[in-house]
């Protein structure tokens, strides 16, 4: 062990000590301490309706379409403005309940509960921070302003790929100046299905 490490035992016992003591908690105990750091107000809930997405490499003549849940057009509160912005990025590649009531044909309809969708996660992370204190370690750190909102989508044209549709949305003006957003600290997170 070398002496640098040996210095480091006083910092590093103090907050191996803490840790210890958040190990020891009950489960009330520690959902206590999370609700004790966490500002309600801050706390994003996005509203969601019933819509649908067609899998990717369904061809026109067996468009399929699965029941889930997607972003509402109507968002209030915290993380509002993320959800919207992802809303209106994947609006062509969702399908709203009205939208399917107006689709011509009669197009196949399952239900999504056991599916894996491709999603799409956006985060918008603010380059002003606040000190907070860990309540495992005890350690003080600066924590950014965090908002993220997620969503299925499937394709927009019949048999479209996973790969085009990705980089469609890379594509467009909205997706590009929303990364570029808070100095170029908001990300974005593609999750393909299956």
């Amino acid at each position: 062990m070398s002496f640098k490490r040996i210095k480091q035992y006083p910092a590093l016992k103090a907050k191996y000590d803490q840790f210890k003591l958040w190990e020891d908690q009950t489960p009330a105990q520690r959902q206590a301490s999370y609700a004790s750091k966490t500002i309600e107000a801050e706390r994003a809930n996005h509203s969601r309706v019933e819509g649908y997405v067609s899998p990717f490499n369904t061809p026109n003549t067996e468009r399929v379409y699965l029941l889930t849940k997607i972003l509402s057009t109507t968002q209030n509160g915290a993380g509002s403005t993320v959800a919207n912005t992802l809303r209106s990025l994947l609006s062509d590649y969702t399908i709203t309940g009205a939208q399917f009531t107006a689709l011509a044909g009669s197009p196949i309809v399952l239900p999504g509960r056991r599916y894996r969708f491709a999603k799409l996660t956006i985060t918008s992370v603010s380059t002003t921070t606040t000190t907070q204190t860990s309540r495992i370690t005890g350690a003080s750190y600066k924590k950014p302003s965090v908002d993220s909102a997620t969503s299925p989508f499937g394709q927009k044209t019949a048999a479209q790929n996973y790969s085009a549709a990705v980089t469609e949305i890379q594509g467009i003006a909205a997706f590009n100046t929303f990364l570029a957003g808070n100095n170029g600290k908001n990300r974005a997170r593609f999750t393909p299905e299956g």
